[in-house]
């Protein structure tokens, strides 16, 4: 009897294996079908990490079942003890610290491309808040990095009988008195008193200009090291497509 419950437990236990392997099989079978653009949807993605229980990520990983360019993105894997949703959302509770980590790592490699630009004088790297507002504005700026603690707001002053437009950046703290400027004060188009502020957090400004152009807008923490660099140097930089300067010299 003894001899037969054991043979029981090792039959169920290679039934379990089989089905495991199969079920693995017919989920990478699927993933292979699936039309290569739907995949690349996730290139817009910076990283992937693989969860699952057991050894079935690492026969996931070294099976190269991606499509090579999602293979190249993945950058670490976790442990989970279950499957299905239980799984995915054990998966997001224990990646909190990974990507934290990753972000980390990619916001010091930004800082230092942009002060490798900078430092060698390529006329690539620029920083000053309006100096890149106006490269921004006129399409020269690939990457646009600014840090998550600048305390500045864009404040506009519109005529609704002229449409004539005032506007200025300033301190959080002097939001509510350039509004009363602008309201209290007529029109220095038309000369009307049908003036109407409105203010802007600076990076949705920024993120605004950016999407009009196609920068890549960057924000990154200004409590770590790499953010305090930026910061002395007035929290804002970008990395631009080409050195205006020498499209100068060659248009002139």
């Amino acid at each position: 009897m003894l001899q037969e419950n054991i043979d029981r437990e090792d039959n169920l236990q290679k039934d379990f294996r089989n089905l495991e392997r199969w079920s693995f099989h017919i989920f990478t079978t699927e993933l292979q079908t699936l039309p290569k653009n739907i995949l690349l949807i996730s290139t817009q993605s910076k990283g992937l990490i693989i969860s699952g229980p057991g050894p079935t990520k690492e026969d996931f990983i070294n099976g190269n079942y991606l499509e090579y360019r999602l293979q190249n993105m993945i950058i670490n894997t976790i442990d989970a003890s279950y499957s299905g949703a239980e799984g995915i959302r054990e998966a997001f509770a224990k990646s909190g610290e990974l990507l934290s980590d990753f972000r980390m790592v990619e916001e010091k490699k930004l800082i230092e491309d942009l002060f490798r630009e900078i430092n060698s004088h390529s006329g690539l790297g620029v920083y000053g808040l309006q100096d890149v507002i106006e490269l921004l504005k006129n399409n020269v700026v690939k990457v646009l990095i600014i840090t998550d603690d600048t305390n500045l707001n864009r404040v506009e002053g519109k005529c609704r009988r002229c449409e004539h437009l005032q506007e200025e950046i300033v301190e959080r703290r002097e939001v509510i008195p350039k509004k009363t400027q602008y309201t209290s004060n007529p029109c220095p188009g038309c000369n009307s008193m049908e003036v109407e502020a409105n203010e802007q957090d600076i990076v949705d400004y920024l993120e605004l200009l950016a999407a009009k152009v196609g920068t890549r807008l960057e924000v990154v923490s200004g409590s770590a090291e790499h953010g305090v660099m930026l910061s002395s140097l007035g929290k804002v930089g970008a990395i631009l497509r080409y050195n205006p300067g020498h499209t100068k010299q060659v248009v002139s």
